[in-house]
């Protein structure tokens, strides 16, 4: 039992950090010069402070150890893709906006993932698959997500 809180944290650590939006930086705190050619065209999404919430579902997990996480994130048009500055071994690849959907995939150091959100003005929804290795095995997970614009950026 105690071997799968340990996976679940990790497994959590993981997926939280592939979908938290704006949080890559320059070393010198600045934001990253480079961005998705198709972020010009502009999503509904409004720039701000922003709610997320995720559940997640894995095969073989007890229901009580998968309680939906919140956070908070800053969201700006050119930051609308799931980055996170701490998740060095990952690479996002095949980004694309359709209308006001961004999907990407991800490819870490110890599994990958695809996602998908679809904006609309301060709400969102949003799934992401991902797929980790452990003890030579595949575990999938599924996350659904919802976000909703509470404000202002903190600065």
């Amino acid at each position: 039992m105690k071997r799968t809180k340990e996976l679940l944290a990790v497994i959590v650590l993981v997926a939280l950090g592939l979908i938290m939006t704006g949080c890559e930086k320059k070393p010198d705190g600045s934001a990253p010069a480079e961005k998705p050619a198709a972020a010009t065209k502009g999503v509904n999404m409004k720039e701000g402070k922003w709610e997320i919430t995720s559940t997640m579902e894995m095969k073989g997990m007890p229901a009580g150890m998968m309680k939906p996480q919140t956070f908070t994130t800053c969201l700006k048009q050119t930051d609308y893709v799931p980055k996170n500055a701490d998740q060095k071994d990952c690479t996002m690849k095949d980004v694309n906006v359709s209308g006001n959907t961004v999907s990407w995939e991800a490819v870490c150091k110890d599994s990958s993932g695809k996602g998908m959100i679809t904006y609309a003005g301060d709400t969102y929804d949003g799934t992401m698959e991902m797929t980790m290795k452990e003890g030579g095995k595949d575990m999938n997970m599924k996350m659904t997500m919802k976000g909703k614009h509470i404000g202002p950026c903190d600065k």
